[in-house]
């Protein structure tokens, strides 16, 4: 087997073409793994460089929501303008995130907390993005991979049995040789270290760029790779069975990429919203207006209950005189509360669709890179879904401890602000995540290599 495997790979670099396809690949796969590693290293020092602001500054900032404090009425417009553009909160990326840093930055993982509405508060306006880019896909450097690997695996290994045929070299290799397919087999092997190396390389080069990698991340993305690889080695080597032309056999195999990797992909997508439909974006911002225009209605009376279930809190001045900030609270705390469980829908069924997706990932090896990448940057829909639950929590610890002061215009003491609620990050997502994907990668090769192995004396056909 080692002389095999020494021929073929000199059978390999002897061929320009051969060079031409891994050195291009190299040179694009390097080249997004620079901007890649380069783009994460620098959103991570954006996101130190502007940290969430300390406690107490957001305590004088929610203190001066409330006016009428003599102390700081004048300040009252900076002080609303100091509260509402204040650093929000984060989710905390991981080691991966050089895999899908686009993704990172447009799926917004920064939330303001205050005691207003974020979620009908028009100043928090979403960012901007590119709607074309958007339906195109994000080239991240894991998308990138996802696309040219398979198609340097074809450049590669496409007609390698069949071009020998129709020169007639493979009859000849067939009568000197009691088992063809251990060439086959050396020549899939070199192209697969070939193929595997560059890849390895490229995405060492993005994670040694990225300033917050991991070990962690780093392994398990080889690990990955190195089975999406065999994947695409063992499909290319199960179309060297086909009896057709080297031009057949291409135009086959891309066909089973573009099959696999957009086809797949979009079906799973369809019976992911079949099983969990998505909520109608329309139908919710009809239904928030409809709370609006209630809440609108009924401010007075909700402040009048609230001061009627806060006793320990009463007012500083008759109800009529309140100013509006004050006057409105109530309201808007009602009006939040109704609103946050159509919103987190919206958050809970990209997780169900993630989750499907992920179950099903075995068909598409594609859309498992992209799946990989994002648990590996920390910002699949799953996890970002309990990090909009962490919030949320907090949101009503913050505004438990703010509004009865608001409310009453009461002072911080000293040892009000020990008692300031702490926000708890979620923490990184397990390793059986991560395997799990991996796994069903595995278990895809092991059946192509298993069928491969089983129809391998069909080579020995000259």
């Amino acid at each position: 087997m080692m002389l095999l495997l020494h021929a073929e790979w000199i059978r390999f670099i002897r061929n320009p073409i051969n060079l031409w396809v891994i050195g291009v690949f190299f040179i694009l796969l390097a080249s997004s793994a620079i901007w890649s590693g380069l783009a994460a290293s620098q959103f991570r020092e954006q996101a130190l460089q502007h940290p969430v602001k300390s406690a107490s500054r957001q305590v004088q900032a929610e203190m001066h929501d409330a006016p009428g404090n003599n102390q700081h009425q004048h300040k009252e417009s900076s002080a609303l303008s100091v509260s509402n553009t204040a650093e929000p909160l984060r989710l905390a990326t991981l080691g991966g995130l050089a895999l899908s840093v686009r993704q990172a930055d447009l799926s917004g993982t920064e939330i303001n907390i205050s005691t207003r509405s974020r979620h009908t508060d028009g100043r928090n306006s979403d960012q901007l993005f590119n709607p074309l880019l958007r339906e195109l896909g994000l080239l991240d450097f894991a998308t990138i991979l996802a696309l040219l690997l398979p198609l340097t695996v074809i450049g590669l290994t496409y007609g390698l049995v069949q071009e020998d045929r129709e020169k007639g070299i493979w009859s000849l290799v067939c009568a000197q040789m009691t088992r063809p397919w251990l060439l086959v087999f050396a020549a899939l092997f070199v192209r697969l270290m070939l193929v595997l190396l560059p890849s390895i390389a490229a995405s060492l080069l993005a994670f040694s760029l990225d300033s917050g990698a991991t070990m962690q991340a780093t392994i398990h993305w080889v690990a990955f790779i190195t089975v999406f690889t065999g994947v695409w080695i063992l499909v290319s080597g199960l179309f060297l069975l086909l009896p057709v032309s080297s031009g057949a056999a291409a135009v086959g195999m891309l066909g089973v990429w573009l099959i696999a990797t957009f086809a797949v992909p979009a079906g799973l997508s369809w019976a992911a919203n079949n099983h969990d439909p998505m909520p109608s974006r329309l139908t919710t911002i009809v239904d928030i207006r409809q709370l609006q225009e209630q809440s609108s209605k009924q401010r007075m009376e909700l402040l009048s209950i609230w001061y009627q279930t806060h006793p320990d809190h009463p007012p500083s001045v008759p109800l009529q005189e309140l100013p509006r900030e004050i006057a409105a609270m109530p309201a808007s705390l009602e009006l939040d509360s109704k609103i946050r469980p159509l919103m987190f829908r919206f958050d809970s069924v990209r997780k169900a669709h993630f989750e499907f997706m992920e179950r099903w990932s075995a068909l598409s090896p594609g859309l498992a890179t992209v799946l990989m990448a994002d648990r590996l940057a920390g910002i699949d829909a799953a996890r970002y879904a309990e990090h909009i639950q962490a919030v949320n929590q907090f949101e009503d610890q913050w505004r438990t401890f703010f509004v009865p002061r608001i409310m009453h215009n009461e002072n911080l003491s000293a040892a009000d602000y020990e008692k300031l609620p702490a926000f708890q990050t979620i923490s990184a997502s397990t390793d059986q995540k991560e395997w799990s994907v991996i796994l069903k990668q595995l278990l895809s090769g092991a059946v192509l290599l298993l069928l491969l192995l089983v129809l391998r004396k069909k080579f020995g056909s000259p």
